[in-house]
């Protein structure tokens, strides 16, 4: 609990709140220590017994001068005793005409004290004996300056935190704490829910191994967080697809290898019980033995090279290449087998760039590819091998006339043991769905897009799109690994 998150912003905002509220609550503390309410009432006091003197008194507002000293003390000593005040009165050359306390405490500061001070405003001093006064200045018509002065009285800390601080701050506390819980449980919430449901997918998946029932966590909590849920949904999206590729993989070359297995069991059974006893039983068991063990090694073949590309062991030999005359020679390789077949096997090539690639690889894709359009293509039908050159792009592409390929299974034909319909041509010469994957995998190595499409009157187009090359000589003795990179030899 201790280490979790929630807690963890529980705390800090708890801190935070607690900490602001004891710097706050100093402040206020020195502030009304050194300025207690009874201070401030003391003030107002002698503000408005300094404005009752001002209006009132027309012994000291005499702008004649005529009142002697003597009734000026007196005078003094009468408001104070009424008004319990200490009065001062000075003329205009700051001299000392009445002082109502003369005597009997603390002389006063020196007149040029009283002089620097602002009229109208209230403040303090201390006297020799360290008793500070608190006092009140007021400029009168005559020219003269009333100071109504009172000492200071000593409030001990306690009483002011008792009377103005302690209930004030704990009930401010309180609530500030309070919304602050508030406020740190919805913040651990907003920021921590998401990233306990991604710990607990993540978990989910780590104990039960099997991420293909993964449900992606919904997107929420601070921007940082929604990134890291997205990126976690993307990565668990790609680890579920590996799974199921890899459950896929694993049932499809079952599959594969369970019908030639069983076909050699079978045959070769015949043949050790004497069941194949005629000379033409004997040959079509060992016919169809060698037949399903050359599919079995084509199988296993592609299997090894899917693996080196994905595993990036495959070394591809770039090397200047004359497309033109590669798919030329692939034409007249397949030219008796489409008659055999009585299909019109065509090309039309003109003069193309040079491609930069490795004329094994290529030749390995281009004969995927018209091997498949014999396989499909029905007698009498046509194929065309054609080849043009655009912008920086070499595109080839291999149409036939056969029944095309169903816009349901269009988008997964370049799938690992993929095939269309088993019910369309090809018979024996049927492969096991690895050969446009692997065509796939060796255009991508070249920079390449292979694509397909059905034609609009009749039959399947695919179409390779391959870089020209930009570079000649020394290029013909670069390699580049299935992941594209390079090294020279």
């Amino acid at each position: 609990m201790f280490s979790s998150l929630p807690f963890r912003l529980w705390l800090t905002y708890l801190l935070v709140v607690g900490v602001v509220i004891l710097i706050i609550g100093g402040a206020l503390l020195g502030y009304l220590v050194r300025n207690p309410a009874e201070e401030r009432q003391e003030l107002q006091r002698l503000r408005l017994i300094a404005s009752l003197v001002y209006f009132r008194s027309d012994i000291f507002n005499d702008s004649q001068g005529t009142v002697p000293p003597l009734r000026l003390q007196n005078v003094a000593e009468k408001m104070d005793k009424a008004l319990r005040a200490r009065v001062v009165l000075y003329d205009e050359d700051g001299n000392l005409q009445a002082d109502s306390r003369r005597g009997l405490v603390s002389v006063l500061p020196d007149w040029s004290f009283f002089a620097a001070q602002k009229e109208d405003q209230a403040s303090d001093y201390r006297d020799e004996k360290g008793m500070r006064w608190l006092f009140f200045i007021k400029k009168l018509d005559n020219g003269k300056t009333l100071v109504i002065s009172a000492p200071r009285q000593r409030v001990p800390v306690w009483n002011i935190l008792r009377q103005e601080f302690v209930g004030p701050f704990i009930r401010a506390g309180a609530l500030a704490l309070f919304l602050a819980l508030l406020l740190a449980v919805g913040i651990a919430r907003w920021v921590a829910g998401p990233l306990q449901q991604i710990a607990e997918a993540a978990r989910t998946i780590s104990l039960d191994g099997d991420a293909t029932s993964y449900q992606p966590v919904t997107p929420k909590g601070p921007g940082e967080v929604q990134l890291l849920t997205k990126a976690f949904n993307e990565m668990a999206d790609r680890v579920k697809k590996s799974q199921v590729s890899q459950r896929d993989f694993v049932a499809n070359v079952s599959h594969e290898l369970k019908t030639p297995l069983t076909s050699i069991q079978g045959f070769a059974q015949a043949i050790l019980d004497g069941t194949a006893s005629t000379p033409q039983a004997l040959e079509q068991a060992a016919g169809v033995i060698f037949a399903e063990a050359g599919r079995m090694h084509r199988l296993v073949l592609d299997l090894l090279d899917l693996t080196r590309m994905d595993t990036g062991l495959v070394n591809f030999d770039f090397q200047p290449l004359d497309m033109q005359a590669l798919l030329e020679l692939l034409v007249s390789k397949f030219s008796p087998q489409a008659k055999a077949v009585e299909v019109d096997l065509q090309q039309d090539l003109p003069a193309l760039p040079v491609v930069s690639g490795d004329a094994d690889r290529l030749t390995q894709v281009f004969t995927n590819l018209v091997d498949n359009a014999l396989k499909f293509t029905p007698p009498g039908g046509k194929i065309l091998v054609e080849a043009r050159s655009i912008g920086e792009w070499v595109i080839v592409s291999v149409a036939d006339t056969g029944p095309g390929i169903p816009d349901e299974e269009m988008s997964r034909i370049f799938e690992r043991f993929y095939q269309t319909d088993k019910s369309r041509r090809g018979g024996s010469r049927r492969g096991v769905g690895l050969g446009l994957a692997i065509a796939r995998e060796i255009v991508q190595a070249h920079d390449g897009v292979i694509s397909f499409q059905n034609d609009p009157v009749q039959g399947a187009v695919f179409v390779v799109k391959m870089p020209v090359a930009r570079h000649s000589g020394p290029a013909s003795l670069r390699r580049r690994d299935n992941r594209g990179n390079s090294s020279s030899d």
